[in-house]
């Protein structure tokens, strides 16, 4: 059967939906191939090359499937942090591993790339006119220098690049993904938060999970 493929462009919603540093920039969803019941036990797999961060990202997904009745099974319980599933395990042994679990979906969430720019802000001066103190430049660069003078200073930004996938486990096929990207997130935690609640929330009206 031709499965047809919605490409969707930024959604009002689901941007309103996220805080100010956060933008969705893809979103993708196979409308045909999404079951009539929504899946009840999920597997999930956080993919970061920040080992400490997996179990962290793993249990903050958990939490909220749980929370709403879901069965999951989470990878970092499964295999060690360190553990690469790719470089460690054929295809064929992951899948016996998730099928042990009882999953009928895979939810995966990578951190794709994260991008630090450094730049340079140029200061800025101001010469007032003053004939008390510029009758002489040492007197006039002496007043007013530490007054009138703003130096230049470093900025640096830091972009997350995230993608989140949803496989249905029986067929091996993508159902859903999202990709978004976080600029300057002030605290990465609340900021994952945020971003948990989004992607839980498309889920959910796609029928993918419960509601």
């Amino acid at each position: 059967m031709k499965h047809t493929f919605f490409y969707l462009v930024l959604l009002a919603t689901l941007v309103s939906a996220c805080s100010p540093s956060q933008k969705v920039t893809s979103y993708w969803v196979n409308k045909e191939a999404i079951p009539k019941e929504p899946f009840k036990t999920i597997y999930i797999i956080a993919i970061t090359q920040n080992e400490n961060m997996k179990p962290a990202v793993e249990n903050e997904l958990a939490d909220v499937l749980v929370s709403r009745g879901h069965k999951v099974a989470l990878n970092s319980q499964i295999y060690p942090p360190s553990f690469s599933a790719v470089k460690q395990l054929t295809k064929e042994q992951l899948v016996e591993t998730i099928a042990k679990t009882g999953s009928e979906a895979v939810l995966t969430l990578a951190v794709l790339d994260t991008k630090t720019e450094t730049s340079y802000n140029q200061g800025s001066s101001y010469a007032p006119m003053s004939y008390g103190y510029n009758r002489s430049y040492y007197g006039y660069y002496n007043y007013y220098y530490p007054v009138v003078y703003s130096p230049g200073y470093y900025t640096t930004n830091k972009t997350f690049y995230i993608e989140t996938n949803f496989y249905d486990v029986e067929t091996n096929q993508l159902l859903w993904s999202i990709q978004s990207q976080a600029y300057n997130p002030d605290n990465f935690d609340r900021m994952f938060k945020e971003y948990t609640r989004t992607i839980l929330m498309k889920l959910r009206e796609e029928g993918l999970i419960k509601k």
